[in-house]
């Protein structure tokens, strides 16, 4: 008897100082790095701000950093890189992408020991890893308007991956919604063969995993087009990821700092 309450005890006081040093390290770091310069969390209301943060917090905690080629890695660099992932998971369970272990993050575009090609990012299932290179990442952040952001495509070809290779053990992605859209994108895959024309970029079409991660980049950066053109895909998409970002956004991003 005293020996759980002991434990419930220490349970409690960790959980007490985890929320302090939210309050008072994490939350407010990672409120200067963010605020004005990462568009999805500058223009997010209040309560979604303190979520978007502790899931930032948590992947900036969860996975191992390694930088290449003599790259200083710094917190601000880690932290905009764990915002994606909290980006994503948003409104899904919080066990999603916790199949991926490591990042690897290159200064520039890099040769890739794998397809020995030149890339800018990439994901290894193999080796629980995703790779990324700080030039891609900061070329996709500069224009959060273009459909072309290296965080989010890497981020959804883990998901996607992680959905195929670990889903029977926790689900994160409706499977209902991921065959829905497989038989979409097949749909406009073939469209594409006798016209040339698509909103999105001709990589999408390399197959159907590309597809998933482009149709993620666009219906985050250009959301609104994307309704118009695609509203079916949109639709599915928006109930895949459980959010809208037409109707999620604060009405503006000049709002009181979260913390004081």
């Amino acid at each position: 008897m005293i020996a759980a309450l002991l434990a419930a005890l220490a349970r409690l006081l960790y959980a007490i100082y985890q929320e302090l040093r939210f309050r008072f390290y994490y939350g407010p770091i990672f409120h200067r790095f963010l605020n004005h310069k990462y568009v999805y969390y500058t223009t997010l209301p209040w309560p979604l701000k303190l979520k978007f943060l502790r899931l930032a917090r948590d992947h900036y905690e969860y996975f191992e950093f390694v930088p290449r080629e003599k790259l200083k890695l710094t917190r601000a660099m880690k932290a905009i890189i764990s915002c994606a992932p909290a980006q994503l998971l948003l409104f899904l369970p919080t066990e999603g992408l916790s199949f991926f272990k490591r990042i690897i993050v290159y200064p520039d575009y890099y040769n890739s020991r794998i397809t020995h090609k030149r890339h800018k990012g990439e994901v290894n299932p193999g080796l629980r890893t995703i790779v990324f290179s700080w030039r891609g990442i900061a070329e996709g952040l500069q224009r959060p308007d273009d459909g072309l952001n290296l965080l989010l495509h890497e981020f959804a070809h883990a998901l996607w991956l992680e959905h195929r290779l670990v889903g029977h053990e926790y689900k994160v992605l409706d499977n209902a919604l991921i065959k829905e859209f497989e038989i979409y994108a097949e749909s406009e895959m073939q469209k594409l063969s006798a016209n040339d024309k698509h909103f999105f970029r001709r990589y999408a079409f390399e197959n159907i995993e590309e597809f998933f991660a482009v149709a993620v980049e666009n219906f985050f950066e250009r959301t609104q087009e994307f309704h118009h053109e695609q509203p079916e895909l949109y639709r599915i998409l928006a109930h895949l990821f459980k959010q809208d970002p037409q109707n999620l956004y604060a009405s503006s991003a000049q709002q009181k700092s979260v913390f004081r």
